[in-house]
């Protein structure tokens, strides 16, 4: 999982001033909790019926929930769940929780839906690149041409009813960095919703999932600012019950050969980005819109069609040509737009 980077779009999560306004709701205060986790900070704002006491501890529940997640996510922590994986000897079966057999299964279906675009079997590849940042050398064609070989779900097998998984090939690593801090999210509003909280949202880097609208609003708004530009109109997006993730690789770049690459690792070539662009998604959950903002970054136009297939996803691709900016819509994402 890779710590919090700078993102080419900012979110502002903002109270909605829109129509449709529901009657509002005696005894409810708003509070917002805030605690550093998977090397990004998790924002919670509540509407709740509770004291502030009361809140503050399902609060705390939903954070220790989080640093379960990051226990077994994390590859940089060799001790997680994931990181002993990635040591593991090939052809010997790892016992497996039922949240990473849950997130190989929900990632395993993105890859698949995205060509490969998202694709979190490729931490040798993700090591790799890591390593070329540090030294400024991009790795040699037959290194790369090996460590991609140990990429793709072909090199892992999936036992759900043993709750077991093996990977195939000594060098098969999982990275989980596009996905787990959505779907962390997603488990920290159920959690929320099930102890009666069910007007909250999470933001988490690039990432926000949101519950119930707040009381006397007709949903939550997301502001999103392309490249950081002060002098465009930020754009608004409404959304109840449903995941916003930004996703960019216009920052944290670095200049090796006179070929600037960007921190997002592009799995067909094995190197950093080499185009520039931004995107959005809105997705019903937070997996879902983590994982396809940064395969729409990865795979551009295309990504966005396939994304335009599914009624359930809505998405804006940014690319940018020196001061030009081209925006792309998928075909509904105007109905969340104020």
């Amino acid at each position: 999982m890779t710590p919090l980077n700078n993102i080419a779009l900012t979110l502002f999560l903002i109270l909605s001033t829109g129509t449709g306004l529901k009657p509002s709701e005696d005894k409810i205060e708003k509070y917002s909790f805030s605690k550093a986790c998977m090397g990004t900070t998790f924002r919670i704002v509540t509407y709740s019926p509770y004291s502030y006491r009361n809140t503050a501890t399902i609060i705390e529940q939903a954070y220790v929930l989080a640093e379960e997640m990051n226990n077994v996510f994390s590859d940089y922590m060799a001790d997680s769940e994931v990181g002993k994986f990635n040591r593991s000897e090939p052809n010997r079966p790892q016992a497996a929780s039922p949240y990473l057999l849950d997130l190989l299964k929900i990632s395993r279906k993105i890859s698949v839906s995205t060509k490969g675009s998202f694709d979190p079997t490729c931490g040798s590849l993700s090591k790799l690149w890591r390593l070329s940042k540090r030294t400024n050398k991009l790795p040699s064609s037959e290194k790369l041409r090996t460590t991609k070989n140990a990429c793709g779900f072909s090199n892992l097998k999936i036992d759900h009813k043993s709750a077991h998984i093996t990977k195939l090939n000594p060098l098969t690593r999982l990275d989980f960095g596009g996905i787990a801090k959505g779907y962390t999210a997603d488990k920290m509003l159920q959690l929320l919703k099930n102890k009666g909280l069910p007007s909250s949202s999470i933001a988490a880097g690039g990432d926000i999932v949101t519950g119930e609208s707040p009381p006397g609003k007709d949903c939550w708004e997301v502001q999103i600012i392309p490249y950081r530009d002060k002098g465009v109109k930020p754009i608004t997006i409404r959304v109840t019950n449903a995941a916003v993730s930004t996703s960019g690789n216009t920052e944290q770049t670095i200049k090796i050969k006179n070929q600037r690459y960007s921190h997002i690792l592009d799995p067909t070539s094995g190197l950093g980005l080499i185009h520039n662009n931004a995107a959005t998604v809105i997705a019903p959950s937070g997996a879902q819109s983590d994982s396809l903002a940064t395969a729409l970054c990865i795979g551009g136009k295309d990504t966005l069609t396939i994304i335009n297939k599914s009624p359930q996803f809505e998405a804006m691709l940014f690319n940018k040509r020196d001061k030009l900016i081209e925006k792309i819509f998928s075909a509904g994402f105007n109905k969340f737009v104020d």
